[in-house]
């Protein structure tokens, strides 16, 4: 059999629409929509909470789409299950007045969504050379950073000037058109164990046990235990991105403005920070370019520090914050690619890690919201010194594990090469 063609790194510019256009849908449309009609941000708040659950407890059902080469299905289906839930969402009558069940739809399009999502990010690991691994996390971060907030600004559009069936027609045929480009990739299998063809409950427990024993490998070495810990360090979390809305008060932002710097400007903004990451993460060691996105988003927190509170500070310092916080996580993304590798556990070993990451996005948003008050600190100019302060602890953690572990292989292969098939 023929090794497969391996996937183009350009290709996953439009792969990981899907997931963004459900988040920005659920951050982004859903609350501007509510808003207008009256329902209080602790209400959405709550809703919100909810929805985002998938993101947490998605490891539970992650080892399924390592069962079987079947991970490009698992991202087809769960794009069209996305596309018919958006759809759904955006045909729900009064929105403000059936809670239950908006909650109930953007919780399952929210697991749909990264369902898809981790397909494809195991996708990108088995599918691209060594070599492009790191331009292929470019432009698949830029896919996610930009989708939420083109697609959010998008449904905000489509709901102001048109029809709901209009606006749901819309965003289906933005998923589905996007998520067909996978019709493209070509997914490599993992070699048969010798010894003839076990029947299916044998094959179906030799791949679990491999699975394991693959997992337990990359906790147990120093590579995936320190990797897991740089994923928990607050090092590119852009915990920020989460609380400029709230802060725009601080600097007599109008709402229009936090609305274009939080929907179609940082959108752009992070799609390009992303490319730029992607195109350092294939050129620098993964480990070393992230530590060094870290240190530039520390760097865009205390010129914003330095800055007086005024709109226009609020918008270069949003848009550029956005900026680096693309490249934090198009580097992050090719020191993960780089640690899964193509072995049986690759999705389950990326959901680890993607989970880590995002507790360090969660508890590094608490801090930054906590520790102004904690200190007698403005919140303002609080949240931007403590996120400054922690972002730069973390790259001191970073740099202590580099010199313990080394930088590590500029572009190494992990596990089974793209050509074994």
């Amino acid at each position: 059999m023929p090794a497969p063609r391996p996937t183009p790194p350009a290709l996953f510019l439009l792969l990981d629409v899907p997931y963004g256009a459900a988040v920005g849908f659920v951050t982004i449309a859903m609350p501007f929509l509510l808003a207008t009609r009256g329902v209080p941000l602790e209400t959405y708040s709550l809703l919100s909470a909810a929805a985002n659950q998938p993101l947490t407890f998605k490891l539970a059902w992650m080892p399924l789409l390592d069962v079987g080469s079947w991970r490009r299905r698992w991202y087809l289906g769960a794009s069209v299950v996305t596309a018919v839930l958006l759809v759904a969402l955006a045909m729900v009558p009064d929105p403000a007045r059936h809670l239950g069940l908006l909650t109930a739809l953007m919780t399952l399009s929210m697991a749909s969504a990264t369902t898809g999502h981790a397909a494809l990010n195991a996708l990108v690991a088995i599918t691209t050379r060594a070599e492009d691994k790191g331009r292929a996390a470019g432009y698949y971060m830029a896919s996610n950073v930009g989708s939420t907030g083109l697609v959010g600004a998008l449904a905000i559009w489509l709901w102001e000037h048109v029809a709901p069936a209009v606006a749901a027609a819309v965003l289906a045929a933005v998923v589905l058109g996007c998520a067909a480009f996978a019709l493209r990739i070509e997914e490599p299998t993992l070699p048969q164990a010798r010894g003839g063809r076990p029947g299916f409950a044998a094959a179906a427990w030799a791949r679990v046990a491999a699975m394991g024993r693959d997992l337990w490998q990359t906790v147990r070495s120093r590579q995936g235990f320190t990797g897991l810990v740089l994923c928990l360090l607050p090092v590119g979390c852009g915990a920020l991105t989460n609380l400029f809305s709230g802060l725009a008060v601080h600097y007599q932002a109008s709402s229009s403005l936090v609305e274009w710097v939080s929907g179609v400007g940082g959108g752009l903004v992070g799609a390009l920070g992303s490319l730029l990451g992607g195109q350092i993460g294939g050129r620098l060691r993964p480990r070393v370019a992230y530590a060094l996105s870290g240190g530039v988003t520390a760097l865009v927190a205390l010129a914003m520090l330095a800055a007086p509170l005024t709109p226009a500070t609020y918008t270069w310092g949003t848009l550029l914050y956005g900026f680096a916080n693309g490249i934090a996580f198009s580097t992050w993304a090719a020191m993960v690619l780089e640690m899964v590798g193509h072995t049986p556990a690759v999705t389950t070993k990326y959901a680890l890690f993607n989970a880590a990451a995002n507790y360090a996005i969660s508890y590094v948003t608490f801090l930054d919201g906590r520790i102004p008050g904690w200190m007698g600190w403005t919140e303002a100019r609080g949240a931007l010194a403590a996120d400054a302060v922690l972002t730069v602890a973390g790259i001191a953690v970073l740099a202590a594990i580099l010199a313990w572990t080394g930088p590590g292989p500029a572009r190494r292969p992990a596990g089974v090469p793209l050509s074994g098939a």
